[in-house]
């Protein structure tokens, strides 16, 4: 798949009606952060890959799907118009396959990229302290070793309260 970028589609202009909004909270795809180069300070090279594995597309059309039938329900007649986005000429799954891509939009809660473990290729050990450097530790969602269903900032205080013990100790 082609690298894609967060959309910037036009948005229906506020008035009577309701939202209905899909995420995906568990996505496969992985994305990378990689050194630029040996110059210090140097922006890293960000690679966020969304969709890159055909099942977080799949499972987004699947969501689309979803949330239409909730749409259809008797009890939103009331404030049902007609659908903003994608709008009810995108019916084929090949179709909303692609507007799904073409609509991406991050919640940029990126994590996982200096991730915790007791393998080989964690960077931060059990007790978030960064291998290979002394007196150093990391605290913050890059320990995460995988995204969390959620946002991130109530699994980062648990991680940041899990730190504090670590140093008290």
């Amino acid at each position: 798949m082609t690298p894609l970028r967060t959309a910037t589609l036009p948005r229906p202009e506020p008035g009577a009606g309701y939202t209905l909004a899909i995420a995906l909270m568990a996505p496969l795809s992985r994305g990378t952060v990689r050194l630029a180069g040996s110059v210090p300070g140097a922006a890293p090279v960000i690679d966020p890959r969304y969709y890159s594995h055909r099942r977080d597309v799949d499972t987004m059309v699947t969501g689309l799907r979803a949330a239409r039938k909730l749409a259809a329900a008797p009890a939103f007649a009331p404030w049902r118009g007609t659908e903003a986005q994608p709008g009810a000429e995108v019916r084929t799954d090949d179709e909303l396959r692609a507007y799904v891509l073409r609509s991406l939009r991050s919640f940029h809660h990126y994590a996982g990229t200096c991730r915790m473990g007791s393998d080989d290729d964690a960077v931060v050990d059990t007790d978030l302290r960064l291998r290979g450097m002394q007196g150093l530790r990391v605290v913050a969602a890059s320990v995460m070793p995988t995204p969390v269903s959620a946002p991130t900032n109530a699994t980062v205080y648990a991680i940041a309260e899990r730190a504090a013990d670590l140093v008290r100790a």
